[in-house]
């Protein structure tokens, strides 16, 4: 890849650990730009880190490196404090690895607030996932395709996002896209058709152990996605998963239909609702 000598290399390592009935953040390594808030707990038990930005985003040249262990038992949620911002990339891109595994019986919300991508920004993005027998996965891709006051519409240079999800049986999710308004209409149909944000939920794991019956549940959900200015669908994967696809004109929608979603699962799963502290 082509990167700046002006970017930095960020660096986040987080373990999650069951200690006498409860998470525990055993392992909290970082290096600027990466950098997270004090653990906090929620009312169903859940252990929360809050991703913060001190340089106020990702600009040209930076890598990050992020891996998360989610230790057996656990329950833990991964989030930003507020949207990232993707900055102008005249000469270069900037890259984010995240690595995270999901051991035996724990329970991990990856939902980070949305990428904002600004003129001319290049962010390239790989998330790979191990889920261990009885792990629980929900997981946030949402993406406002620049700062529309600014007439941004569009003009980000390119996106590329790789998320690969796997269990001991083998591979659950490969979603992978590389975006480039330059080269492709993007609002034709059948791509954004207008539409100014887009989002994409995953809900992946061993969800009959869990009592969530994947078609069942879509089926009775399909209408939270229902929404004025927005388009979205909600449907069963071939094996432990369930898939959301969601455009829209506002990104506060795709939230508030996203965090719809999470309180449902938590419901399911017999946990207590815990909104964001945003």
């Amino acid at each position: 890849m082509s990167l700046h000598p002006v970017g930095r290399e960020g660096e986040l390592r987080l373990t999650f650990a069951h200690d006498a009935g409860r998470t525990v953040l055993t392992e909290n390594y970082s290096r600027p730009p990466l950098q997270v808030m004090r653990a906090i707990g929620d009312n169903a038990g859940c252990l929360c880190i809050y991703l913060l930005s001190p340089t106020g985003g990702i600009v040209q040249g930076d890598r990050y490196h992020i891996r998360i262990n989610v230790g057996a038992n656990t329950h833990a949620l991964f989030t930003t404090q507020s949207a990232t911002k993707v900055y102008k990339m005249p000469e270069g891109c900037a890259e984010q690895f995240i690595r995270i595994e999901v051991e035996r019986g724990a329970i991990f919300e990856f939902v980070p607030d949305a990428a904002i991508l600004f003129a001319d920004a290049d962010l390239r993005q790989h998330i790979e996932v191990t889920l261990h027998p009885g792990a629980l996965l929900l997981l946030h891709e949402i993406i406002m395709p620049g700062r529309l006051a600014r007439g941004e519409y569009l003009q980000f240079r390119r996106y590329i996002n790789r998320i690969i999800v796997r269990d001991d049986r083998g591979l659950l999710l490969h979603d992978a896209a590389q975006i480039e308004p330059s080269l492709m209409n993007l609002n034709e149909a059948g791509i954004l058709e207008g539409y100014r944000c887009w989002g994409s939920a995953y809900l992946l794991g061993d969800l009959q152990a869990r009592g969530i019956d994947a078609a069942a549940f879509c089926e009775a959900h399909a209408g939270l996605f229902e929404r004025p200015e927005a388009l979205g669908s909600i449907s069963p994967l071939y094996r432990n998963g369930i898939g959301v696809r969601m455009l829209s004109q506002r990104l506060e929608t795709i939230y508030a239909a996203f965090h719809d979603l999470r309180d449902l699962v938590r419901t399911q799963l017999g946990l207590a609702e815990a909104k964001l502290r945003k």
